[in-house]
């Protein structure tokens, strides 16, 4: 295991923590390394920011993909082949109602209608969280009392044309897709859940997913910055307690 090097996002197993948090935005990988100690950085390629650090103990790396299902698989599969074994995508999400913006959703398992899960899958995909992880991040949002759902996320690969629409041509497709998944029960909207879920199971890992509802899509209303800071600061400070609840795979 010494020896390895992931080929893209370029660390070292030595370098990277059994419990990795899973980041969207390359630019919340220094806001949230504020609440770590003893921080190593490594070098960025393609975008790829990747830190590991410690919180109370524990040692955890922040590892950001970008956008979209496949760069997630890719960044997950290389930590995993390192040593990794624990994996939480946070982020934010299109919240279906009842969730409204501002709340913290946390999935208990997700649908795929992206392409990446296939590739990894043995007949349907398994997109399930693990259990004693999405128990951990409930409990920990409890004890802030943060508005918090668990249930099923819905991920794509076609943002603008499934999820969110630019043109006014798309709108009617992305509100009955909208309103089809709320019938459904399903709480939340992304690029990354299911695949998260599906390649962490598939390789033998925890995985799990929790976002704060930032977007109303069929409103066209976004969470300001003010409070998306706000909840940032919540949702890493629920993950890292989470985190150290949870034993590695």
């Amino acid at each position: 295991m010494s020896g390895k090097k992931a080929w893209y996002i370029g660390c070292s197993s030595q370098q990277v923590a059994e419990r990795v948090i899973l980041l969207g935005d390359p630019a919340r990988v220094p806001r949230f390394s504020r609440f770590l100690t003893d921080v190593e950085a490594m070098p960025v390629n393609r975008g790829l920011a990747t830190v590991t650090g410690m919180h109370e103990g524990c040692r955890v790396t922040l590892s950001a993909f970008g956008m979209g299902a496949p760069i997630a698989a890719i960044v997950l599969h290389e930590l995993a082949n390192l040593g990794a074994s624990v994996f939480l995508r946070l982020g934010t999400s299109i919240g279906l109602p009842p969730v409204n913006i501002g709340d913290i959703i946390i999935a208990r398992d997700a649908e795929s209608f992206e392409g990446t899960s296939s590739a990894y899958a043995d007949g349907d995909a398994d997109c399930k969280a693990d259990p004693g992880l999405a128990r951990a991040l409930a409990h920990a949002a409890a004890r802030r009392n943060a508005t918090c759902h668990m249930g099923a996320f819905a991920s794509f690969d076609g943002f603008y044309k499934d999820m969110f629409a630019l043109e006014e041509a798309a709108e009617d497709r992305v509100r009955q897709n909208l309103e089809q998944l709320a019938a459904q029960d399903i709480l939340a909207v992304d690029m990354e859940t299911s695949a998260i879920l599906t390649v962490g199971h598939a390789l033998g890992c925890k995985a799990a997913s929790m976002c704060v509802s930032s977007v109303n899509s069929l409103k066209k209303q976004k969470m300001g910055k003010v409070e998306q800071a706000a909840a940032e600061r919540k949702l890493i400070a629920i993950a890292l307690e989470a985190l150290r609840r949870v034993d590695p795979a």
